[in-house]
């Protein structure tokens, strides 16, 4: 989505660079410089015309008068480095995607880092105390079964791996922070405080403190404050974080030891996702915008949200270019974009919209689904 809007508004911007460069040149091109003054007004009147048909590659060089060419040749020149810089521009982009699934790894380990810290400060609490005060009877060892909790066990594995390097992370955590966070978030916390009473806890209970808990350390206004001060992508990385955490939760649940390794296969896999899917949004930009125009009756199509225009270019090429995925499935997850980036009203217009070109184009054969992508195909 980003991707689609940096390109298309530095393509704008590339536009009018390229013509002014053209124009600003142009005294200095001898065909000019040596005409007449009638002459360079025709030319200079003519080149914008020329311009918007080498731009829309209708320019015929035929068609110009033999003291012209020159003008057209000068044209065609203009659109080739307007491409050039276009194809430099998507090089950018594509770019930045794959540094940013390298970084979205490197976050989630950093929360788990984070939040596995926050519970060995639970032990360490209770080693202070106990210096503090000698005569002090220690705690039950009931109170401290958190740091015996086997999602615990297993996130530590993850951390702290018995060979290799353990995972790089994004952020630094000082003691400070730690300390600020647990007495803001679990210390008082009262379902932490339920479970701590409580002398044995079945799986179920277990399961929903680790939730509870997690829950609230990505919620948090400290947390996330650290995180803006860290990340300029904050806003956008904090709900793909959010989507990384419930599988990690779902593999601790599971009894498996999350892999926060990088996957050359699955980076792999997320990369050419990513190309196919931009790449047919732009190929298809201008038949899928006059769909929309089409289908869009009560509302003019050029007043809607740019942002939402996006949501629906990429859903609709999502269930054009991947037979595997179903309506439904892309549909609910640019839903979820819709109310996570745009407005109130955003996600049932979007809904609206993509339900009706989605039966459109599997009407007229645009959308074809095959293996699970048949699943909801009715």
């Amino acid at each position: 989505m980003q991707g689609l809007y940096t390109y298309f508004n530095n393509k704008t911007v590339n536009l009018e660079d390229i013509r002014q460069k053209v124009f600003d040149g142009l005294i200095e091109v001898p065909d000019f410089y040596n005409s007449d003054a009638k002459d360079k007004t025709g030319f200079q009147m003519l080149l914008p015309v020329l311009l918007d048909e080498a731009f829309a590659d209708k320019l015929d060089m035929n068609e110009l008068h033999e003291n012209q060419r020159w003008l057209g040749i000068l044209a065609k020149k203009a659109v080739l480095a307007w491409k050039k810089e276009n194809e430099l521009e998507l090089d950018r982009i594509r770019k930045t995607v794959y540094q940013d699934i390298i970084q979205q790894n490197a976050i989630e380990i950093s929360f788990w880092h984070l939040f596995s810290s926050l519970i060995e400060y639970a032990r360490t609490q209770e080693d202070r105390k106990q210096g503090n005060f000698l005569n002090n009877e220690p705690s039950p060892e009931h109170e401290l079964k958190i740091t015996q909790h086997p999602y615990y066990t297993l996130l530590n594995q993850a951390l702290h791996p018995e060979k290799g390097n353990p995972p790089a992370g994004f952020l630094e955590h000082d003691i400070e922070l730690i300390r600020r966070l647990y007495t803001a978030l679990f210390k008082e916390l009262p379902e932490y405080l339920a479970y701590k009473e409580k002398k044995s806890v079945g799986l179920l209970e277990e399961d929903e403190i680790w939730k509870v808990m997690y829950r609230k350390l990505f919620r948090s206004e400290i947390f996330n404050e650290r995180m803006q001060e860290k990340d300029l992508h904050w806003s956008e990385n904090r709900i793909l974080l959010e989507v990384s955490l419930k599988a990690t939760f779902k593999h601790l649940s599971a009894g498996d030891v999350p892999q926060f390794k990088r996957n050359d296969e699955e980076d792999q896999e997320y990369r050419e996702f990513f190309n196919t899917l931009l790449d047919s949004s732009l190929e298809n930009f201008e038949e899928d915008e006059k769909r929309m125009a089409e289908t869009i009756t009560n509302w003019d199509s050029d007043r809607v949200a740019l942002l939402d225009k996006w949501i629906i270019h990429l859903s609709i090429n999502e269930m054009r270019r991947f037979p595997h995925i179903p309506v439904k499935v892309t549909m609910n997850e640019y839903l979820e974009i819709a109310k996570a980036y745009s407005t109130p009203g955003s996600a049932g217009f979007i809904n609206g919209v993509v339900d009706k070109l989605a039966g459109k184009m599997k009407a007229d054969g645009s959308i074809k689904k095959s293996a699970k992508g048949l699943m909801d195909n009715k």
